[in-house]
């Protein structure tokens, strides 16, 4: 999404809301493309993130673990409810143009409303999983403590996105979250890898 977002799409400025869903019917293509990677195959991803995580905890069972687990769980379901939300809707939007242009006005907003809602506007429920999801790591020591030190910042970033006058909050946890993202994954295929060669 960002490499579209910033990459490939420049929204002009000075449109009014009919100018913006004409701009989206000519990129509707890679509109579509951006929210179902970044809403529906993220959730996805971060479902398998999950279940990996379950199975590599030395203690699954603590507290904070399974805390996290459960706010994992609900990112996962806002996550793919935003981006659901976001292609139907934009379906419905486009044949409502040119039939109905106020209406279509008011569904544009009511679309942008929930999207960005439930998938990204306030990224609470991201920042406590990896709030919680590095504290766990620190009391089990588990993983690099340098990993979960970054999560913490990154947690924090999150919640502090209810603030959401605060520019940039949302922008650095985006950011951030993917070298997170990327490096808890290496982290895992190491211990995965070292777990099969015990086991042989």
């Amino acid at each position: 999404m960002f490499i579209i977002f910033f990459g490939l799409i420049s929204v002009p400025a000075g449109l009014d809301t009919l100018g913006l869903i004409e701009f989206l019917q000519q990129d509707r293509l890679l509109f579509a493309v951006s929210y179902s990677v970044g809403y529906l195959v993220f959730g996805v991803l971060l479902a398998i993130t999950l279940q990996a995580l379950q199975h590599a905890l030395p203690d699954k069972n603590a507290a904070l673990a399974s805390l996290a687990d459960r706010f994992g769980g609900i990112w996962v379901m806002l996550m793919m409810a935003s981006g659901m939300t976001y292609l139907i809707g934009l379906d419905r939007l486009f044949h409502l143009v040119s039939i109905d242009p106020m209406q279509a006005q008011a569904l544009y907003h009511s679309i942008w409303l929930i999207t960005n809602a439930l998938g990204g506007g306030i990224e609470l429920v991201g920042g406590l999983w990896v709030l919680l999801l590095s504290i766990a790591g620190l009391k089990q020591n588990y993983l690099p403590k340098a990993l979960h030190l970054l999560g913490l910042v990154i947690g924090t970033l999150g919640i502090l996105t209810v603030l959401h006058a605060v520019p940039y909050l949302k922008d650095a946890f985006g950011l951030l979250q993917i070298v997170w993202f990327i490096w808890l994954g290496i982290m895992l295929l190491r211990v995965d890898a070292k777990v099969g060669s015990e086991a042989l």
